[in-house]
């Protein structure tokens, strides 16, 4: 299968056999539209397949690793049942997504370059090893944005961090370091920014010498089928409850919010750059 060109996702397979996955909206800081999704979606399933690639490291472009759901998409919509359809089948392709994720049989390594926000943090407990720059800063404002936990961070967050940890993240929006993610041995190590994606590499080249199938046979006893049959059914459930969200009066009155303090920042800046 021939290497997909993306429109948000650079792909970039090195001769060892490293395939780098690079989150490619900068101007909009990495966040989720529905072009990115499908293309993270189509980027998994090629490297999934793909035999010259034996490691995989995602990371991104700029000051963000992501910044999660993009709501700027659905404020240029026109009417809410626009809103509630394009969310809806943004949903339907982030469960795609994140099975692809949860059966993902190649070592899978985080390089987080700056600010994670929502998707930016759930899809670690997702990865095999978390390496991020010092700068980075992680949080979840599901409350603030009358959503819920997603990915399976409602149970993988408390497993990695422990209950009151989680509970601060998920349900209290606390923003946490890069430092701190370390403490909780959450994060494996931080690495400057333009050391990141080198020293990445360099951890990730030695595993593309090991035997492919003990590596993969080796993740499936990490993560057994029971495991990831149980992770399947929370990632349901979450996206169940999103789906009843996104059609809750709160999340529609932030969405519109949102909308409005968009359009009144862009009058002004209308404005002043005709003083």
């Amino acid at each position: 299968m021939p290497q997909p060109l993306l429109e948000t996702i650079k792909i970039d397979v090195i001769p060892e056999g490293v395939g780098i996955l690079t989150l490619n909206r900068p101007d909009r800081d990495n966040a989720l539209n529905s072009v990115l999704l499908k293309d993270l979606l189509v980027a998994f399933q090629w490297v999934t397949i793909e035999e010259k690639v034996k490691v995989v490291i995602i990371t991104g472009n700029g000051e963000y690793f992501t910044s999660g759901w993009d709501l700027a998409e659905v404020s240029q919509l026109k009417n809410p049942e626009e809103i509630v359809e394009r969310m809806r089948a943004n949903v339907e392709v982030f469960e795609k997504l994140i099975e692809s994720l949860i059966d993902f049989p190649k070592l899978l390594l985080a390089a987080v370059n700056g600010r994670a926000v929502g998707f930016g943090v759930t899809i670690l407990p997702h990865c095999d090893a978390i390496y991020s720059v010092p700068e980075a800063t992680f949080d979840t404002p599901f409350m603030k944005m009358a959503i819920c936990a997603e990915a399976c961070s409602s149970y993988l967050l408390p497993k990695f961090l422990g209950n009151s940890t989680a509970n601060e993240m998920l349900l209290m929006g606390r923003l946490f370091t890069a430092s701190e993610l370390v403490n909780h041995r959450f994060i494996n190590r931080i690495i400057q920014k333009e050391n990141l994606l080198n020293e990445t590499i360099k951890e990730a080249i030695p595993v593309t010498n090991f035997s492919f199938e003990a590596v993969k046979q080796t993740k499936q006893l990490i993560k057994s089928d029971d495991i990831r049959d149980h992770l399947k059914k929370i990632l349901k459930k979450e996206n169940e409850v999103l789906i009843e969200r996104v059609f809750s009066g709160d999340l529609i009155q932030f969405v519109a919010k949102f909308i409005f303090d968009r359009q009144r920042l862009k009058k002004k800046s209308n404005n002043d750059s005709k003083l």
